[in-house]
């Protein structure tokens, strides 16, 4: 798959073939959000615009740690009132029960993937976490390829070094944030940063963020 259309092509006939109706990818990092989903467009619509991210109890379940799990609305207890109405919308589309793999992607991101169905649904995933885990990663790397729009053309090569200080940096973190980060002192993250820089012809820090975005090197 090589754009978002044929992505959900397949994502859609994984999901039937594990026994699903849906599917739904989030990449989540602060109040940033990317979702690729079949899910109906309605619902899309109303989770993003009302911020159901924020209070859906799936997520809040998946951010508690690295894992995959079976949910149904009888499977949360204690529920507020706002997590409830996010539930019974969800299943008004026939989406009723599931199952999300939870991964930490690095630098603050975490990536949930979920298959859903308007009954309920085999737990086949819970039981291999292992695959389950694997799945979520191959999809999260295959769609944020496809989503950075230019690729680097070899001329350009980033140290592993230099690839953690730029993400950081991306991140809004200082100099002496990153090094507390990453466990060496300011003057060398200054020192992995300056030959980002150069390497990319940028100005400053920001510029080289973008740069390196757009060729794909981060």
């Amino acid at each position: 798959a090589h754009d978002a259309p044929s992505m959900k092509a397949v994502l859609k006939d994984l999901a039937g073939q594990l026994g699903f109706d849906w599917f739904a990818y989030l990449s989540v990092r602060g109040t940033e959000i990317e979702t690729l989903s079949n899910y109906p467009q309605c619902w899309q619509h109303a989770y993003i615009s009302s911020r159901y991210a924020a209070i859906d109890p799936v997520v809040r379940e998946a951010k508690k740690s690295e894992c995959c799990f079976a949910w149904s609305e009888g499977a949360f207890p204690q529920l507020s009132a706002d997590q409830t109405k996010v539930l019974g919308e969800a299943r008004e589309y026939g989406i009723a029960s599931g199952t999300t793999i939870s991964v930490c992607a690095g630098f603050g991101r975490r990536v949930l993937f979920t298959l859903a169905s308007s009954n309920s649904s085999d737990d086949c995933l819970v039981r291999c976490p292992l695959f389950a885990g694997s799945i979520a990663s191959h999809i999260d790397v295959r769609i944020r390829s496809r989503s950075q729009g230019l690729t680097d053309d070899g001329s350009v090569r980033l140290t592993s070094k230099e690839k953690v200080c730029l993400i950081w940096a991306e991140n809004g973190k200082s100099y002496d944030d990153i090094a507390e980060l990453t466990g060496c002192k300011a003057r060398t993250v200054e020192f992995h940063l300056t030959n980002v820089r150069r390497k990319l012809d940028a100005v400053n820090v920001t510029q080289a963020v973008a740069k390196a975005i757009r060729r794909g090197l981060i």
